[in-house]
């Protein structure tokens, strides 16, 4: 299976993080206090460069799709998904281009299929811009609209990436003595959930470079 530039950046990114904050994963699982702070601090780096990959990848096909648009005028399925997922209303055709007041003149974002274009990818990079996880809910925010079929998605990455957003925000969003005293990390559990959501972005990665094609 092929990887993208992308994501080949990613996994060189998460390994340096493993190799800067994981400690050696330990058979007894006993780990000190500042190894734990550690983990925690991976968790949450880990789970910023997954969150980036997926925010620049998406946006890459969507720049791509404009580009073909502007050369050839040929539409594509992430142009077609950006304006089916981007909440904007399905005007139906003016009675005239001409009408009588020029108070009523029909504005370009209601007739011109480029203003509709233009619109569409507005709304998706504010998405991007204020997407601030990893959850199934910003998956498919980020996903369907540059043409991902819901088919295609994997329920068991969905499932897994829920919960490494969850304990994500558990770290970020709590107090040390909360969240340590309630489950401390394991070590072998963080790499390991990370690496199964690497393996899992792969056919995420293939899907989103066969929009490119």
């Amino acid at each position: 299976m092929s990887k993208s530039v992308r994501f080949r950046t990613l996994t060189k990114e998460l390994n340096r993080l493993k190799k800067q904050f994981l400690p050696k994963i330990n058979p007894i699982g006993s780990y000190s206090d500042r190894q734990l702070a550690l983990t925690l601090a991976y968790r949450v780096l880990a789970h910023a460069e997954i969150e980036t990959y997926l925010e620049d990848r998406v946006w890459e096909v969507v720049i791509n799709a404009k580009t073909s648009w502007d050369r050839t005028s040929k539409p594509c399925r992430t142009l077609i998904s950006l304006v089916a997922f981007s909440g904007q209303m399905m005007d139906m055709p003016p009675d005239t281009l001409t009408p009588a007041k020029p108070s009523k003149a029909i504005p370009p974002e209601r007739i011109k299929l480029n203003k509709k274009m233009d619109s569409a990818i507005n709304c998706f990079k504010r998405v991007i811009d204020q997407n601030h996880g990893v959850k199934e809910a910003n998956l498919l925010a980020l996903l369907l609209p540059v043409g991902i079929d819901s088919d295609d998605l994997d329920s068991a990455l969905l499932a897994t990436m829920n919960a490494f957003g969850e304990q994500r925000g558990v770290v970020a969003h709590s107090s040390a003595i909360s969240y340590k005293t309630i489950q401390p990390p394991d070590p072998a559990t963080e790499l390991s959930r990370v690496q199964q959501i690497i393996t899992g972005l792969l056919l995420v990665d293939e899907l989103i470079s066969n929009l490119k094609r």
